[in-house]
Formats: structure tokens, C-alpha cells, sequence
């Protein structure tokens, strides 16, 4: 079959309505609506569109000429299913040389588409969904509109299953989902996720629900606390908020939305013999302590001054399914970060004393001693095999972020020691056989900072986090990778001691005013 020629006289138009152009369909440009807006009912709108190169990171798609063009596309077939992906920076399965961008500043020290009901039925078609009760289910999803009963299936088929390394020990699924048909700013918050992470794979029909879901959760929370009936459907809609602020680019509130679950949790008297509220109790602890721990791992910042204790018949051996550890090792990795706050707060007046510099290598030692003799184990009704080997994966990160957080006096800034070399192999080792997953950001963000000399530790580093963009494009994986990035062209360029001091994050979240989680 031949291809279709346009008209003499008539070339690609480039001044058509923004409607028309999301669609990919000819504007007969009439003003001030065009024809197809008229008879659809739309809001047409002609002129420049701006798109801020922030925005094309988090959607995943190419800002300029970034992209490569081709005349020659592999054909689309019925059936195929296409994803959208972000583009993969600096990593090539080829082997190719990794390239960083460097700017000026490195050397200075500075660093709306409609939605038809046809598309909603075509996305219903792909992704079923069985519930566990059909009747209830399906009654409330009567209740809700196309746009909110289609966000909240993709909520419960692709979000839920990624949150949790057991199918069955999954509070997203089991707890977080039915307390969202009775409370309505949590069923808000759980949209908005569902909306954000659609915006983020370049699926912009539901860019407006992002924002609206999201201040229509914060209104309702607003709302409860004037009524004064604040209970555990408020706190879990605090926890997705959360969630939420991790996913779309960790904006300086998802900090802000921890610290004050953690607080509520703290203050919020737990039900005598009431199993639901132990329960949630455990499943909120868990998430804010671990974030709050990890997010401050990430850089010298200041040790968050919230206390918190786990629940009187919690295991500190058992790995969570939710974090992939136990909660010993978080216990240990805290007070590594605090005793590493401790020192860098000491080392910006003066150098320590001899009693200090023994005092230090005694608590090196001793943290030292307690990871190596960690036991961690996984819940008895967790059939997943991997998560034991995570759990371990995390623990030889601790050690790593001990010797690299807690360095002894006669480690050099240049070349890493031998026993932190010995860590580095053994947690690439590690981290070779397993699935790529968001619960292996934290191990990976540790391993580019601490062997940022080796080409090859840098393409396993850069190409896993790759990996991880393409299943879910989240804002923490986004920030992480940035900042292993600075990590690796402060190296190269030598700005400052990057060898031996624990520099990554500092300057990237000071100067954007935001930390990274890595839970």
C-alpha cells in the first residue's frame, strides 16, 4: 500500500489547539473554539506550551531534542500492550561508556486530555480485578464515578501488590483498602496515588485528579480534627499522604507528613484487646520509623528528636515484609546515624580529643559486633524465598554504612579500606540474584556512594536503578539516582574530599530543601 501524500500547498500544522494536538488529530483552527471542541464540548485552547524540564523527568519523557527519531517503527500489532518508560540517562546494556553531564557550576561548587467512556472500559478490559468479597465491592464501586472506580482498581491491582514483599502480610491491600470505603479523605488520598503515578508514566488524563484528590484528602483531615474525632483512618490517610509526597517527587512535606503521623501515633491511646487497632498501630509504626530512619541516612542532616518504641510483642528479629529488615537492624542503623551526627557536629569546631577518638572506635566495634551478629528471619506466613536475602542485602549494607558513616582515623579519603572493599563485593554479590525492586534503593544508593571510583560498581549502581524507573517511575528513585549521579561527578572532578567523607545529599538536599527517602 502506497503512503498517503498530503495536498501540494499543505504542510505538517504546528499552530492547532492544544485539545487536537493531545489527540493527534488535523485543528480546524477556528477562533476562538475549533469545530471538534464546539461538538464535543470542550475548552479549546490556542497558544505556547511550556514544559519545564522538572516536569519531563517526573513524567518520563523527553524535554527538546533529547529523544532519537527514526523513520523506520517497529509496527504495533493488535494486542501489544505499550509501555511508557523513562529514558534510561546513562546506562547502555551494550556496554558503552557511561556518560555524566557536567556544567559550569560542578567546577564552582554550586550545584488536559478528556477521558472517554470508551478508554475507561478499554483500561477495565486489561486489568480485572477479584476481590474478596464481590457483592460489597462491587456495591460501593457503584457509588463512585468512572474516573475515582477506575483510580481505585489501579490503586488495588498495580500499586497494592508492589508495596509489600508477601502477597499476604500486605496492609495496603488488607487494611488501608476497606478503611477507604468508610472513611472519605483516606478513599481521596488513595485516588490521588492511584492519579500520580498514571501522571508519572505520561498518562496525563488524570493530571487534574492528582491535585484535586490530594486537597480534597487534606480538607477532610482538616475537617476531623475540628470535629475532634481523630482515630486510626486519620493517621493511615496522613500515611498515604505520605506515600504520596515519596511517589510524586519527595517534596520537603512528605517529611512533614512523618513527623506528624509519628507524633499522632505516639499520642493516640491504643484499645485494650482490640486486635484491628494493634494492628494498625504496628503497620504505621513500622512505615514512619523506617522512613524517618533511612531518609537520614542520606546525608548529615540533623537526627529527627521524635522518639518512638516498637510495641511491647513485636519481634525485633522478624523481617517486615513492608521494609524488607527487621526492626533490630533499623534500631542499629539509627544509632549509627545519630552517633555520625554526633561526630560531624564535633568535627566542624575542632578535632577530637584522644578519649573521643577511643570512644568512637569503642562504639565502631561494638555496632560492629551487633550486625555481625544479627539474626533476621522472615514471618512464618511469608512464602516469598527472597525476602530473607534482602534482609541480608540490607544488613551488609549496615555494616558499609557503619565503616563509611563512622570512619576510623586511619582510613584514607583516596582508596577505600580493605574491609570496605570486602563489603562492597559481598553486597554486589548480594544484589546480583535478586529481583529489582524499590526496597533495594537504599542498598544501592549506599553502594554508589561508597565505591564511586569503579567503573563497573557504577554501571551495576546506575543500570538497577534504571530498571527500577522502568517499573515504577517513583520521586524517591528519581532523587536517589541524582544525587549518586553528583556523588559520581564529584569524583571525577575531585571537587572537595569526596574519597573518605560522607558528602552525598548534603549539598543536593540542602540546597533543594528536601531528603530522600530510601525505605
Amino acid at each position: 500500500m502506497q503512503r498517503q501524500q498530503r495536498p501540494n500547498g499543505e504542510a505538517r500544522r504546528r499552530s492547532g489547539c492544544w485539545s487536537c494536538k493531545a489527540r493527534h488529530v488535523r485543528c480546524t483552527e477556528e477562533r476562538p473554539s475549533c469545530a471538534r471542541c464546539v461538538r464535543l464540548g470542550s475548552q479549546c485552547k490556542y497558544g505556547m506550551r511550556l514544559l519545564w524540564q522538572e516536569d519531563a523527568v517526573q513524567r518520563g519523557i523527553c524535554l527538546g531534542r533529547e529523544g532519537t527519531w527514526s523513520k523506520r517503527k517497529k509496527p504495533v500489532k493488535d494486542g501489544d500492550q505499550i509501555q511508557l518508560r523513562p529514558k534510561p540517562y546513562f546506562v547502555s546494556a551494550t556496554g558503552d561508556p557511561i556518560f555524566l553531564h557536567t556544567f559550569s557550576r560542578d567546577f564552582e561548587g554550586k550545584i488536559d486530555m478528556d477521558i472517554s467512556d470508551e478508554d475507561v472500559e478499554e483500561e477495565r478490559r486489561v486489568q480485572r480485578i477479584d476481590f474478596p468479597r464481590p457483592t460489597k465491592a462491587l456495591s460501593y464501586f457503584h457509588q463512585l464515578s468512572g474516573h475515582e472506580a477506575y483510580l481505585l482498581q489501579f490503586y488495588i491491582v498495580a500499586i497494592c501488590p508492589n508495596c509489600s514483599l508477601s502477597p499476604i502480610d500486605n496492609p495496603y491491600l488488607y487494611y488501608v483498602t476497606p478503611m477507604a470505603t468508610i472513611y472519605p479523605p483516606l478513599r481521596d488520598a488513595v485516588i490521588s496515588i492511584a492519579a500520580t503515578e498514571r501522571r508519572l508514566v505520561n498518562d496525563r488524563r488524570f493530571e487534574k485528579e492528582s491535585w484535586l484528590y490530594k486537597s480534597r484528602a487534606l480538607r477532610g483531615l482538616q475537617e476531623t480534627i475540628t470535629s475532634g474525632s481523630v482515630s486510626w483512618p486519620f493517621i493511615a490517610t496522613v500515611l498515604m499522604l505520605c506515600f504520596n509526597d515519596i511517589v510524586d517527587g519527595c517534596s520537603e512535606s512528605w517529611m512533614t507528613h512523618l513527623r506528624g503521623g509519628l507524633t499522632l501515633i505516639n499520642t493516640l491511646s491504643l484499645q485494650a484487646n482490640c486486635t484491628e487497632s494493634r494492628t494498625l498501630r504496628k503497620f504505621c509504626l513500622m512505615y514512619f520509623v523506617a522512613h524517618d530512619i533511612m531518609g537520614h541516612t542520606a546525608g548529615s542532616s540533623p537526627i529527627s528528636s521524635t522518639p518512638y518504641a516498637w510495641l511491647a510483642d513485636d519481634d525485633v528479629q522478624e523481617i517486615d515484609p513492608l521494609m524488607g529488615c527487621s526492626r533490630g537492624l533499623l534500631d542499629l542503623i539509627h544509632e549509627i546515624s545519630t552517633l555520625g551526627s554526633i561526630l560531624d557536629t564535633r568535627l566542624a569546631v575542632r578535632a577530637l580529643t584522644a578519649l573521643e577518638s577511643t570512644q568512637l572506635d569503642n562504639n565502631r566495634s561494638r555496632l560492629e559486633d551487633a550486625l555481625y551478629n544479627l539474626h533476621q528471619y522472615p514471618p512464618r506466613s511469608t512464602p516469598n524465598p527472597n525476602i530473607a536475602f534482602v534482609a541480608e542485602a540490607k544488613r551488609t549494607t549496615a555494616l558499609l554504612y557503619l565503616h563509611h558513616r563512622l570512619p576510623s582515623q586511619s582510613s584514607t579519603t583516596s582508596h577505600p579500606s580493605p574491609r570496605m572493599a570486602i563489603l562492597v563485593d559481598s553486597l554486589i554479590a548480594q544484589l546480583q540474584d535478586l529481583p529489582v525492586t524499590p526496597t533495594l534503593l537504599w542498598p544501592l544508593f549506599m553502594l554508589g556512594n561508597a565505591s564511586p571510583q569503579n567503573e563497573e560498581h557504577r554501571r551495576f549502581v546506575l543500570e538497577r536503578l534504571g530498571r527500577i524507573l522502568e517499573a515504577r517511575n517513583l520521586g524517591s528513585v528519581r532523587l536517589a539516582r541524582r544525587l549518586v549521579e553528583k556523588r559520581f561527578r564529584e569524583w571525577d572532578l575531585r571537587v572537595g574530599e569526596v574519597g573518605g567523607g560522607w558528602k552525598v545529599g548534603v549539598g543536593e538536599a540542602g540546597f533543594r530543601g528536601k531528603l530522600v527517602s530510601l525505605a
